[in-house]
């Protein structure tokens, strides 16, 4: 099996005017010799011949890829989100690493990704198998698998919520914020006519309602014991009132 193959200067310009070109043997020293001709430069010519050469040394066993578990923590070395995101990418990731920890990326296969998953308890089933799918969709982007086995052929819907309805009328809940009194009563009522989560109502300033428009714009949410702002415009809502 051929790991290693040559670039070279073509004597004269290929068909599209690109100089450089590489050749490699399929097999041992008697194989057949594939070449390819049409690279701008000798670099872009060296960078393809050594992507072809690492495809085909994965074919043949000759490289071994890294274990799920080493790989996670490569992944997770990289993350560039809020400490809080990549915390709770972590302990999502967990769940897999406790059913393929010790399995090398290569070893891993769809049919037994889709068993694990129906072993996760549905209210973290749907997360749990996307932060598994962005780990290997990061190995599929760095050459080290062909294709992602924790997407091909596994299904994986989100979770379906049902309505809740805590309260069946405003009389109740003008009750409640009676009984809560003028200083907590009006967020209840506030929150409920907006249907906004906690962590946007938290976070509203006074510049925030517009009276005249009748809207309040969420600009920022309350997470994990601080003010977040959204990266951009488009993330900034406003709710009529």
């Amino acid at each position: 099996m051929a790991q290693r193959g040559q670039v070279f200067p073509l004597a004269g310009a290929g068909g599209d005017g690109r100089p450089w070109a590489y050749r490699y043997r399929v097999g041992g020293r008697d194989s057949r010799r594939a070449q390819r001709g049409g690279f701008e430069s000798e670099q872009a010519a060296a960078e393809a011949l050594e992507r072809v050469l690492e495809q085909l040394r994965r074919e043949h066993g000759l490289v071994e890829s890294p274990t799920l578990a080493e790989f996670v923590e490569m992944y997770l070395a990289q993350h560039e989100g809020e400490p809080e995101t990549t915390a709770k990418l972590r302990w999502l990731l967990r769940k897999a690493v406790r059913g393929f920890g010790d399995r090398r990326l290569s070893e891993l296969r769809s049919p037994e990704i889709a068993a694990w998953r129906m072993t996760i308890p549905t209210g973290h089933r749907f997360e749990a198998t996307q932060a598994l799918r962005q780990v290997l969709g990061r190995a599929v982007s760095w050459g080290l698998l062909d294709v992602n086995p924790a997407k091909l052929g596994v299904e994986n819907p989100q979770r379906r919520y049902w309505e809740k309805r805590p309260f069946e009328s405003w009389d109740e809940l003008h009750a409640l914020a009676g009984e809560l009194g003028r200083r907590h009563g009006p967020m209840v009522l506030f929150a409920a006519a907006t249907g906004l989560r906690p962590g946007g109502w938290l976070a509203l300033e006074h510049r925030d309602v517009h009276r005249a428009a009748r809207v309040v714009y969420v600009r920022r949410t309350f997470r994990n014991g601080r003010i977040k702002t959204p990266k951009t415009k488009a993330s900034v809502r406003a709710v009529p009132l």
